[in-house]
C-alpha cells in the first residue's frame, strides 16, 4: 500500500488513496467543517450596566463534538475596525454565554454604544467553522430610573404641609449623576405654589415641602435627566381635602339607648377618652406645631327641668354623685365636641346624638340618659 500524502492544515482528516494488487481504489472521508450560530436569548433594548444573554447552536455533519469560543468586544461604531476596543471585554467557552455589558469602553471614559461578538466553533478533530460567526448589537443608554411618593402627618388637610419625594437611580451613569425638574399644577384657587427643600430618609431622595391654601388636586411632574440627555417625566397627584369633623370615639360608662336610662348608686366619672380628628384628636398630641386640643363642652339637664344648663367644665370628663339627688331622679349629661373649624351642631335638643355631617358613625354629640338609685 502507497503511504499516506499530506493534505493542508485546515483538513483535519487526510484523504488517502490506497492501491491494492487487484487495481482496486480506497478513499478514506474528508473531515467536514461545522457550522454555528449565534442565538439571542434577551429581547428588548440593550443597556450599558445590563447583561445579555446568547446561545451558540452548533451542527457538526459528522456528528462529532463541537466546541465554541466567545468574544465580546466593546464599540462606538462595531461596523468599523477603528470602531471597537482591540482586546476583548469578555471570553468565555460555553455554548450559553452571559455578557455583562460594560458602560466604557477600555478607556475608561468613552460611552460602549455598540457591542461586536465573535463565536468560534471547532469540532473534536480540529476542523473549524468558516467564517467564524460575528453579531453586532446597538447598545442605549439606560434612562434614569425615578420613583415619586407623597407624605403628610395631617391627613393632606388644606392648611397644613405636604411632603413629596423623589428617588433617583442609574444603572449606567451613577444616581449621582441625575438632576431633577419639578414642576407643580395647582387648582385656579392656588395658582402659585412654593416649594421648599425638605430633607429626605434615604441616600439619592430629595424632598419638596409645600402647604396648600385650597382643596383640589396638585398634580407634580418630576422629570429625571442622566448626563447623556435621557429623561424620565413621572407624575404624582397630591389630593387636597378639607378639615375632617371630630368623631367621638371612646367612651365610658356606655350611654343607654333611649328611652332606657343608665342606673348608678355610685360616684361615676363620665369620659371621652378619644375623639377622632386629623388636626385635633384626644388625647392630644404634644410638641407639634400643627395639633391643637380638642375642645368639649358640657351640659346638664337636672332632674324636673326642661332645660340644659352650661357646666363650666372643659376637659374631657364630669364626675356625676348620686348622693345629690334623689333616688329615682332622671337627668342628662351632655358632652358636644368641636375642632378648630366651627360647625354649629344643629339637632334638635331632643336628639340624644347628633352628626354635623350627617354620619352617625361619626357624632358630635353625645348624651348619657341617667336614673339615680
Amino acid at each position: 500500500m502507497a503511504g499516506a500524502l499530506q493534505n493542508e492544515p485546515s483538513v483535519s482528516r487526510l484523504a488517502v488513496i490506497a492501491l491494492c494488487a487487484s487495481g482496486c481504489f480506497y478513499t478514506d472521508p474528508i473531515n467536514q467543517r461545522p457550522s454555528a450560530d449565534i442565538i439571542p436569548a434577551t429581547s428588548g433594548p440593550l443597556y450599558r450596566g445590563a447583561t445579555i444573554e446568547l446561545d451558540a447552536s452548533t451542527y457538526d455533519p459528522e456528528g462529532g463534538t463541537v466546541s465554541v469560543a466567545w468574544r465580546a468586544y466593546a464599540c462606538t461604531d462595531g461596523t468599523m475596525p477603528s470602531g471597537c476596543d482591540t482586546d476583548p471585554f469578555y471570553t468565555g467557552f460555553q455554548p450559553a454565554a452571559t455578557i455583562p455589558i460594560p458602560v466604557t469602553r477600555n478607556d475608561l471614559t468613552t460611552p460602549v454604544e455598540a457591542l461586536r461578538v465573535i463565536l468560534e466553533a471547532t469540532d473534536d478533530r480540529g476542523a473549524t467553522a468558516k467564517p467564524a460567526q460575528e453579531y453586532l448589537m446597538a447598545v442605549d443608554d439606560h434612562p434614569p430610573e425615578l420613583t415619586l411618593n407623597k407624605s403628610s402627618r395631617y391627613g393632606y388637610v388644606i392648611g397644613t404641609p405636604v411632603d413629596v419625594f423623589a428617588t433617583v437611580d442609574d444603572p449606567d451613569d451613577g444616581a449621582d449623576a441625575v438632576t431633577l425638574d419639578w414642576k407643580v399644577f395647582s387648582p385656579p384657587a392656588q395658582p402659585t405654589v412654593t416649594l421648599d427643600p425638605v430633607t429626605a430618609a434615604l441616600p439619592h431622595q430629595f424632598g419638596k415641602e409645600f402647604t396648600p391654601t385650597t382643596t383640589g388636586d396638585f398634580t407634580f411632574v418630576v422629570t429625571a435627566s442622566d448626563p447623556v440627555g435621557e429623561t424620565n417625566p413621572q407624575m404624582l397627584t397630591v389630593n387636597v381635602v378639607p378639615d375632617h369633623a371630630p368623631c367621638i370615639g371612646s367612651i365610658t360608662p356606655a350611654a343607654a339607648v333611649a328611652p332606657n336610662y343608665l342606673p348608678i348608686q355610685d360616684a361615676t366619672l363620665f369620659q371621652v377618652l378619644v375623639v377622632s380628628d386629623d388636626l385635633d384628636p384626644y388625647p392630644t398630641i404634644a410638641g407639634d406645631p400643627i395639633y391643637r386640643a380638642e375642645t368639649f363642652a358640657w351640659s346638664l339637664k337636672a332632674p324636673g327641668s326642661s332645660t340644659r344648663q352650661p357646666l363650666a367644665i372643659v376637659g374631657n370628663a364630669v364626675a356625676i354623685d348620686p348622693s345629690a339627688y334623689t333616688p329615682g331622679d332622671t337627668l342628662e349629661l351632655r358632652v358636644e365636641i368641636q375642632d378648630r373649624v366651627s360647625r354649629p351642631i344643629t339637632c334638635a335638643d331632643n336628639m340624644d346624638t347628633c352628626s354635623v355631617i350627617s354620619d352617625q358613625s361619626c357624632i358630635q354629640r353625645l348624651t348619657w340618659r341617667i336614673e339615680v338609685q
